[in-house]
């Protein structure tokens, strides 16, 4: 029987055998490595329906557990260095919020908020400034399956916001890692300790992960020479982060399955410079999430799932030390409102999807469904109120994969979503992937994806009321008000439309050679520009949002993905993009897009298993200057790690030690801001199973 064939079986047990949509990651766990080993790994993120890679409308990377390991990451975000045309820059300290940026192909500002970011199907965009807070995520390494990223514009499955592309986190189901496990690690970077249970009771599986972590942030100061001592931790910019999680997956009947899950994670930051223009202080920071979903088998290709979950951040901090007396003359001012005043940022959001995954002939299946989304943000200092501001959204979409003759894919999808900002918007994607070979796949794609514009841009209300100390008397003001930012509130969504050629090539056992070209347009970018504002009550030029940019960018990527031997495997990517600065407004620096993605990336990871108890790996990654949005311009670099661990058994229980180092050489590079310095890190890592 023909390969395809095959494979459209075999996609259809899995789907009868698990929950097999990108938002049911009870089912995801139940895929095994032979999944992933056997022809093409079997993805779920793209269409909300189990395809092979070489059957999905878009390019696909996948990050399974072993290149986790191999990879010697210190955290999450570091992962996506891996991906072909991914932007990663790590602890962008000075900004709101301390965090990661990871973006692709370029168009990244501080937060990152054009990629949407799932685990476990659920969406841990911010509602407040957009994009994930990647440090206050509850999340362990050692609890994730696998990590699939859709490298494109996928707003038809996911909607507004899955811009230029979707990074979906498969978390492990818990009867697959019955036990415990303990994790150690120290070093340079800081230190982490991970505890982990996984057991049953009942129909019951459950899975609880503790983790604390010390991450020291940047440990290099940018003015100080190589050869003088340079370790001294001159940066604010530490973390202190405790995580909790916890997931439970019931069988109630043979037909229903019931996932619950719960995740906290609280901690502080460090932030400010020294001296004393901006004190040293502290932030505190909680994120919590509660999941719930539940699926009911209708037979073979036919499920149906209804999932709610719930995110809540807060930000605490107190910036009264930023400013003191200030001349203005002819006054001299106080501390003005509401930096008089400890401040704090709620940012929740609460969002309920049903879906429904059937099969209405050989040849043909359908996913479909909607959801209704609640977004409330209140934050005195950004929004001009103590009162929460809030945000709703609705969305129906559907995907559908048909095979007409055995060689051809089709694969047809929208979103059609409305909300209380832009109102109705449809996201269109179509993809056709013919197979002139078993082994060989060719693919274009048409879509359109939109990001909606967050809080802050729409109705930010940044306002600061300073006290007048001096001089006094009759007729001089008690107060002086000044605008900093003014939302509009008449912000359209940014628009990408993305076309996209590819080519796939099946190695076996899992190994391919994907080589993609797209070029999309991009139109309605949201700039940050000034303007002359609100009367005479309120002087000054004010800052305020609009939509005045615009690109255009032209990308090539080759992803070689290769078990060479039983002991040796291969991950290299490459990309080179071109941007255009399509922007109507006159040029402003912050905003030149044409910068803001290396002309040529590389990144490469070797790994081999020497003996019985030994493995080693090596990465290379290269990145050509650039410059983000409000970052600075940065020169090319290129870094080198390296992992060797040692796996042994104790008492017939598993364990290994390991150590790691990033950036082998010392030869610093920046990230994001020009100090920003990377140097040699090295840690060790001691994992057990008990």
């Amino acid at each position: 029987m023909p390969v395809i064939v095959g494979r459209r079986k075999r996609l259809t047990a899995l789907v009868a055998a698990c929950s097999i949509s990108p938002a049911l990651a009870a089912g995801a766990g139940a895929l095994s490595e032979n999944d992933f080993l056997s022809e093409l790994p079997v993805v779920l993120s793209a269409t909300r329906l189990s395809q092979a890679t070489g059957d999905t409308p878009a390019a696909m990377t996948v990050i399974d557990r072993e290149t986790i390991r191999d990879s010697g990451a210190w955290d999450v975000a570091d992962l996506f260095r891996l991906v072909p045309g991914m932007i990663v820059a790590y602890n962008v300290d000075k900004e709101v919020v301390p965090g990661h940026v990871v973006s692709y192909h370029g168009l990244a500002d501080p937060y990152a908020k054009r990629m949407q970011i799932l685990i476990d199907g659920r969406s841990v965009y911010t509602p407040l400034f957009g994009g994930p807070i990647w440090s206050n995520i509850p999340l362990a390494p050692d609890d994730i399956e696998r990590i699939e990223v859709v490298r494109g514009p996928s707003a038809a499955t996911y909607g507004a916001n899955s811009f230029l592309g979707v990074i979906n986190i498969v978390t492990r189901h818990p009867a697959e890692i019955q036990g415990s496990m303990l994790s150690l690690s120290a070093g340079k970077p800081g230190s982490d300790a991970t505890v982990r249970h996984a057991g049953k009771s009942g129909a019951m599986d459950y899975r609880l992960t503790a983790q604390i972590r010390n991450d020291g942030g940047y440990t290099i100061n940018p003015d100080t020479p190589k050869d003088v001592g340079s370790d001294t931790h001159p940066r604010t910019d530490n973390k202190r982060i405790g995580n909790l999680s916890f997931r439970a997956d019931t069988q109630l009947t043979r037909r229903d399955e019931l996932q619950f899950q719960f995740g906290y994670s609280g901690g502080t930051r460090d932030t400010g410079d020294f001296p004393a223009e901006n004190p040293r202080r502290e932030k505190k920071i909680a994120s919590q999430f509660e999941l719930l979903r539940w699926q009911r088998d209708l037979g073979p290709d036919n499920q149906f799932s209804l999932r709610f979950y719930h995110n809540r951040d807060r930000l605490d901090e107190d910036s009264s030390q930023l400013i003191g007396t200030t001349a203005f003359p002819p006054f001299l001012l106080g501390v003005p409102a509401p930096f008089n005043a400890p401040l704090e940022h709620v940012a929740e959001r609460a969002d309920i999807e049903a879906q429904h995954i059937f099969a209405p002939a050989e040849n043909l299946r359908l996913v479909w469904g909607g959801g209704l989304r609640h977004d409330a943000v209140r934050s005195k200092l950004y929004l001009g109120s103590d009162d929460p501001l809030s945000y709703r959204q609705q969305n129906v979409f559907g995907n559908l994969e048909w095979r007409p003759v055995r060689a051809l894919v089709v694969n047809l999808g929208a979103m059609v979503e409305h909300n209380s900002f832009v109102g109705t918007k449809t996201s269109p994607r179509l993809g056709v992937n013919y197979h002139p070979t078993p082994a060989q796949t060719i693919r274009a794609a048409l879509g359109r994806a939109y990001r909606n514009p967050v809080l802050y841009e729409q109705q930010g209300d940044e306002r600061w009321i300073f006290p007048v100390l001096s001089p006094a008397g009759r007729g001089i003001p008690a107060s002086l008000p000044l605008q900093y930012i003014y939302g509009q509130n008449n912000l359209r969504p940014e628009r990408i439309d993305s076309r996209e050629l590819g080519y796939l090539l099946e190695l076996g056992r899992g190994s391919s050679v994907d080589i993609k070209y797209s070029y999309d347009t991009l139109t309605g970018l949201i700039e940050m520009y000034t303007f002359n504002c609100c009367g005479t009550s309120i002087p000054g030029t004010v800052r305020t949002f609009g939509n005045r940019g615009g690109a255009g960018v032209h990308s090539f990527e080759l992803q070689w993905q290769q078990r060479l031997t039983e002991n040796t495997k291969i991950h290299l990517g490459w990309s080179s993009a071109r941007i255009a600065n399509g922007s109507a407004a006159p040029a402003v620096a912050a905003y030149a897009y044409e910068r803001t993605a290396p002309r040529h990336a590389l990144n490469l990871l070797l790994a081999h298993q020497l003996s019985a108890g030994w493995r080693a790996s090596l990465g290379v990654y290269h990145v050509g200057s650039v410059q983000a949005i409000s970052g600075d311009s940065l020169p090319a670099y290129t870094r080198w790690d390296g992992r060797i661990a040692h796996q042994f058994n104790w008492q017939g229980r598993k364990g290994e030690l390991a150590l790691i180092a990033q950036n082998l050489g010392d030869r610093r590079y920046n990230e994001f801001y020009a100090d920003n310095v990377w140097g040699r890190r090295a840690y060790a890592n001691l994992r057990f199973e008990f």
